[in-house]
């Protein structure tokens, strides 16, 4: 999928509604059954397109709040930058322990 057909999908949308995840996997590797684990939205992650063979990719981040403290915490100082759902503006991954505050509270 990529940014015009998701902003097409959520255009109709009540702007005040909360973006969540679905992320599908099978339970096992050798299993038919699936499981399913919801995520809000926390954050965009522009990705570095060297990285996906010269396309501009950007990451949905989004887990238990400790998971991706520790996300955040792996990418600090990297350069990346992280935009939140709740301001719309860029921040700087260097600014991790400030994000994290803004993001998610704590």
């Amino acid at each position: 999928m990529n940014v015009a057909e998701l902003i097409d999908i959520l255009r109709d949308l009540d702007p005040e509604t909360i973006v969540e995840m679905a992320i599908v996997a099978p339970v096992t590797d050798h299993s038919e059954d699936i499981t399913v684990d919801q995520y809000e939205v926390e954050g965009v992650l522009p990705r570095d397109p060297a990285d996906h063979d010269g396309e501009s990719v950007v990451w949905l981040i989004g887990g238990e709040a400790h998971d991706v403290d520790e996300f955040v915490d792996a990418i600090e100082g990297a350069g990346d930058n992280v935009q939140t759902g709740e301001y719309a503006d860029v921040i700087d991954i260097e600014r991790g322990t400030e994000a994290r505050k803004a993001i998610f509270g704590v």
